[in-house]
């Protein structure tokens, strides 16, 4: 086989996402509405084979929040500021195609699409369909030295990527050292997604992923999970002041698999930890300082999970709004994802009385996965701290999630 790296040309186009899910449509055919690129017939001398990526942004309204001006609606948690795709040969683990994209694209303008070019190992191109190796395809979006402590590039082998690891280190990325409660500026979010075993179809220049006919799909998720404390108190009552938030020892991985393992789809009760690196065994406090007096309403109950019918992302956008109007406190923090049974204790003060303790504890057997949010609400009544019982949810529909489509 010839050497990849002179038949992998990373491409210069990159793509900053906002107030907008994405779509990765990883195909041989550059096949869109409006685009003016033709298919070839057949393939000219010295032209090599192109893996066309068609990378979309669907125009799907986001929920409405009652942010003021304009800001994303959910945080920036979907921002996309460095994409990285491999294409590597199933059996013998080489590497066929990369693509590398950290500069503003279409997908920042009203076009919310733009098809990108990989250029394909020749060797594997010219291989007759019957004889073709399947290919695994790996997906990462803002995962760098920076925030993830992984630097992985067009030289990065299958192997590198299948054992990297999000882990603590002098920095602790994403765990309770200095924990993360906001999305990092010109960085975003880890996510990441996998597509094993995958047979090629058609011959050079124009190949496709085919699954039975199917479009192939890799979902492309958020690594982390997100976990939210909400306050409140009654109108007219005692002033709440909430001193400290901890989670208990052993409830953090020192170290997660940045990819999903194989027979592992991702799910509401998976999770791909490194069990051998143990836990967190020290209780570093959450809050950088003290919350000095917790926002008040007329109902704290009614902001309590179980008060309405509510889907989970119903139920955020009703804390996000109570948050934007001054009714309830919040704190998010973006924390490395734990298959234990998340619990801890929050430290309080009513007035001018002593501190006292309340403790929470997860009551959803479907663990802290990554792309899930955990939500504490708690208000105080009777002059005591009410913990209502936490759920766990997805941080949106599995099916809004990022999708990385191959035609």
């Amino acid at each position: 086989m010839k050497q990849t790296d002179k038949h992998i040309i990373p491409s210069h186009s990159g793509s900053i996402l906002s107030r907008m899910l994405l779509l990765l449509m990883l195909c041989l055919t550059a096949c869109s509405s409006g685009d003016d690129i033709q298919t070839p017939t057949e393939k000219p001398d010295n032209q090599p084979t192109l893996l066309y990526v068609y990378v979309h942004t669907p125009q799907t309204e986001v929920p409405t929040r009652a942010y003021v001006g304009d800001i994303d609606p959910i945080g920036h948690e979907a921002d996309i500021y460095l994409l990285q795709i491999w294409v590597f040969t199933h059996d013998s683990h080489q590497l066929i195609s990369y693509f590398s994209s950290s500069e503003s694209s279409a997908l920042s303008t009203g076009d919310g699409y733009e098809v990108l070019q990989l250029t394909v190992d020749e060797t594997y191109a010219e291989t007759a369909e019957a004889s073709r190796e399947n290919v695994d395809v790996y997906v990462t979006a803002n995962v760098s030295a920076a925030n993830c402590n992984l630097t992985l590039d067009h030289q990065t082998s299958q192997a590198t990527l299948e054992e990297a690891l999000i882990e603590k280190t002098e920095a602790d990325p994403f765990g309770l050292t200095a924990p993360v409660t906001v999305v990092p500026t010109d960085a975003g979010l880890p996510m990441s997604g996998v597509l094993r075993n995958q047979p090629v179809a058609g011959a050079a220049p124009v190949l496709r992923l085919d699954n039975s006919g199917e479009i192939a799909t890799v979902t492309l998720v958020r690594t982390l999970s997100k976990i939210r404390f909400a306050f409140s108190r009654q109108t007219s009552g005692e002033e709440l002041q909430i001193t400290s938030i901890k989670l208990n020892s052993g409830m953090i991985p020192l170290a997660q698999y940045l990819f999903m393992s194989d027979d592992a789809p991702y799910d509401r009760q998976t999770c791909h930890i490194k069990t051998a690196s143990g836990y967190e065994t020290s209780t570093p406090e959450l809050l950088d300082e003290t919350i000095g007096e917790v926002a008040a309403n007329a109902d704290p109950v009614a902001y309590a999970w179980g008060n309405e019918e509510l889907e989970p992302q119903a139920y955020e956008q009703l804390l996000d709004e109570a948050a934007a109007n001054g009714n309830i406190t919040q704190r998010t923090f973006f924390l490395r994802e734990s298959d234990q049974m998340l619990q801890g204790e929050i430290k309080y003060r009513v007035g001018n009385g002593d501190e006292q303790t309340s403790t929470f504890r997860m009551t959803d057997d479907g663990g802290f996965s990554r792309n899930h949010i955990w939500t504490v609400y708690a208000y105080l009544a009777q002059a005591k701290l009410q913990v209502v019982a936490a759920t766990v949810a997805p941080w949106k529909q599995v099916e809004e999630d990022y999708e990385f489509y191959n035609w």
